[in-house]
């Protein structure tokens, strides 16, 4: 390639979200475009076209070996070699973020165009040889595109090829809503006909595989929506059945939805609230922070959808009357069935853990509220909940987003404004008298083994914990008054 195609190249090479060692992949794909019929296909073209960067390009080879393309671009690139499908030809090499995905025709396709019939979506259907993608910028790809996937995508519609494919793989159902979720589109009509057929499909698929793409759909700011678009094709019954369970059950006259439409309206409100940090001065670092870590994002959303769930479990009217009803316990049966759910489509440990943290503990602000506005808030209350909830910005979030997502005729809108600002009252709380604490203790575990004789033991939890909230209501100001407390415990227990 001279200078002057290099410069046109710009158009694909400008695309991609590059870190590091691009003219080394240039080289490489330039030297494989020579070399045979090798096509630049799916979702980079898709993105690429439809005006995204991308960290990621998938080559289909017809004449060569992805094996050995994989293997050489492994070595020239100083890349790591995954075999993804070796038994049918799908190689990926990566580095840095950036990954090149290898693969020769899908089983029963003779060439390009058969191959791209086999895909999901028609905006996947889409290729272009490797040779014209590094010689002409993207609008002037001559483009492979035997199901109309480019007019689809320029439209934003999402369109199955056929109801054949979307069996052959069911979770192309889910993926239909995970691009909803990104911004590509609405699936039209015929292909949600299909979606509702073969919504049971979707558990011959391997959890791990329906969980990524959930992750994906939840690291948008659109889950809420397309939740409600899946709520409608009957896919979100068979992927959440715990959450399902509140459909139709009613709540009382604070709340202007049954249970499960509640949950999703408390989604909603999360994701009002994470896009728009500027609107929470209080919180406003630890909310773009959580907006921008991936797992912190998952898990407040998560826990913002999830934390009535009990209440399908809990409901008892005591009346007719809809104020009468009751969910005595809600949130400890909504982590049960969060539990449940989270464990059927292998959610990581750690997100479970947090996620169960923010569902027990998002009753408690409104409980310190009703105490505060009867004069009856003590530091000893504050400091349990910053103890037991240490994500502390996940529950302004969630706790928030519940408040406002009630809007009943009993509702009153001044209840969110005093969340706010008990919310805020607990974060000074925090670090002016909870700092203090963490910097003087006035007694430590040596201590109680050293002065007091005492075996290492669940003991030791309970008599700094005690001392702790003593200093923090400001009953004991030193290590003798510590020690005298403690004593005193200790006679008490004999």
């Amino acid at each position: 390639m001279g200078d002057d195609r290099r410069e046109e190249a710009g158009g694909l090479f400008s695309a991609l979200a590059l870190k590091e060692s691009p003219e080394r992949i240039r080289d490489f794909l330039e030297k494989l475009a020579g070399r045979g019929e090798v096509y630049l296909t799916g979702g980079a073209v898709r993105d690429i076209l439809h005006g995204r960067r991308v960290r990621d390009l998938d080559l289909t080879v017809v004449d060569l070996s992805p094996r050995e393309v994989a293997e050489e671009a492994a070595r020239r690139l100083s890349f790591t070699l995954v075999p993804l499908h070796e038994e049918f030809g799908v190689f990926r090499v990566a580095r840095e973020g950036f990954t090149l995905d290898i693969s020769g025709l899908r089983p029963g396709a003779r060439n390009i165009e058969e191959d791209l019939r086999l895909r999901d979506f028609t905006f996947n259907a889409l290729a272009v040889a490797l040779s014209e993608a590094l010689s002409r910028p993207p609008w002037a790809w001559p483009l492979i595109d035997p199901c109309g996937g480019f007019s689809d995508l320029s439209a934003g519609i999402i369109r199955a090829i056929s109801r054949e494919n979307l069996r052959d793989d069911p979770l192309r159902l889910l993926r239909a809503y995970r691009f909803l979720a990104q911004g590509y589109g609405k699936p039209e009509k015929k292909t949600r006909r299909a979606i509702r057929e073969l919504a049971p499909e979707i558990h011959r698929v391997a959890p791990e595989r329906v969980e990524y793409e959930l992750r994906l759909i939840f690291e948008t700011f659109r889950a809420s929506e397309t939740l409600r678009e899946m709520l409608a094709d009957g896919l979100l019954a068979e992927i959440f059945p715990e959450l399902y369970e509140g459909a139709g059950i009613p709540q009382p006259d604070y709340h202007h939805l049954d249970v499960l439409g509640h949950g999703l309206e408390t989604l909603s409100a999360a994701e009002g609230i994470l896009a728009a940090p500027e609107r929470y001065p209080e919180f406003e670092k630890e909310i773009r922070e959580m907006a921008s870590d991936r797992e912190a994002l998952y898990a407040v959303k998560l826990s913002a959808l999830f934390h009535d769930a009990g209440k399908s479990r809990t409901f008892s009217p005591a009346g007719e009357r809809a104020e009468r009803i009751t969910f005595y316990e809600h949130e400890k049966e909504s982590v049960h069935l969060f539990s449940i759910w989270a464990e059927r489509w292998r959610v990581k440990k750690k997100v479970i853990r947090r996620v169960s943290l923010l569902i027990r503990n998002h009753m408690r602000p409104f409980f310190l509220l009703e105490a505060r506005e009867k004069g009856r808030l003590t530091a000893r209350a504050k400091r349990r909940l910053l103890r037991d909830c240490p994500d502390f910005p996940g529950l302004f979030v969630v706790s928030l987003s519940d408040c406002l997502a009630a809007r009943g005729p009993a509702a009153e809108p001044e209840t969110c404004e005093k969340l706010r600002i008990l919310f805020s009252e607990l974060k000074r709380f925090s670090q002016e008298v909870m700092e203090k604490v963490r910097v003087k203790r006035l007694l430590t575990g040596h201590d109680l083994i050293q002065v007091l004789g005492l075996k290492p033991g669940p003991l030791f939890r309970e008599l700094l914990t005690a001392v702790e909230e003593a200093q923090v209501e400001g009953r004991i100001k030193d290590r003798e008054e510590a020690l005298a407390l403690v004593r005193e415990i200790l006679a008490r227990r004999r």
